[in-house]
């Protein structure tokens, strides 16, 4: 139990929403920490949070794909994209973990460009980009310098906001006022990404397979978001492999 953890969690969800412990709520299952218990709301989501290691829903898919296959972590070398808190706090230790930014922050220990590695060729075992290619202007790029750095028959992890319906990805006008962009795509985010997303890392060079659980799977283990907001991207990962 990471009790540090638990009390922020349980505070900042008391400030947010009071009456979701006024709720009941069935026990959930953390693949990424191993807690079992109530989860906590984040705004339009309900039970969205693990109060043990701070997990969203796209950590525990991931979480539960990795112990699910059996792919190891550990001793591995991991280019990790904005990492999140979960994961970082778990991998921080190994030498050749990489919590890559555009600047320093309490969550990254190397400043990189996606879109212009210092890596050798052929230099990760594993590769997590999670909700990154949205905010990049040149995707295409950052998806081939992610190819690039990648090991023959390793693994890398691509999320982004899909939107489902989108049979292809939406990228703005030019002149579009940004404010117009962020309203359809949403904050700080450059084009909205549709179906086409997997065809778009498969012409950078990865053999793309979506990361699927099943409904038990998806209720125990909280994994699928709710919310009444605008569906802009429900989590989905997609695991790219490098033949």
């Amino acid at each position: 139990m990471n009790l540090h953890v638990l009390a922020q969690e349980y505070a900042r969800a008391v400030l947010r929403d009071p009456s979701q412990f006024l709720k009941r709520a069935p026990a959930r299952d953390c693949p990424v920490c191993g807690f079992e218990g109530r989860f906590l709301s984040v705004g339009p989501r309900p039970e969205a949070r693990c109060p043990n290691c701070s997990s969203k829903e796209r950590d525990r898919i991931m979480g539960l794909y990795l112990e699910r296959e059996g792919i190891a972590m550990e001793g591995q070398r991991i280019l990790h994209f904005s990492a999140e808190r979960p994961f970082f706090r778990q991998w921080k230790h190994n030498p050749d973990y990489v919590a890559g930014d555009v600047k320093r922050s309490s969550v990254a220990n190397a400043v990189v460009d996606i879109r212009a590695l210092q890596y050798p060729d052929n230099h990760f075992d594993r590769v997590i980009c999670h909700h990154v290619l949205e905010h990049v202007v040149e995707d295409e790029i950052g998806m081939r310098e992610c190819f690039r750095v990648l090991k023959p028959g390793g693994y890398a992890f691509f999320s982004v906001p899909l939107d489902s319906h989108r049979e292809t990805t939406w990228e703005p006008p030019e002149g579009m006022p940004t404010e117009e962009i962020e309203r359809i795509c949403g904050r700080y985010h450059v084009r909205l990404y549709g179906r086409d997303f997997t065809d778009k890392l498969a012409q950078a060079g990865f053999r793309i397979e979506p990361v699927s659980f099943t409904p038990e799977e998806g209720e125990r283990h909280r994994l699928t978001e709710r919310h009444s907001g605008p569906l802009q991207g429900l989590d989905q990962i997609f695991v790219g492999r490098k033949d």
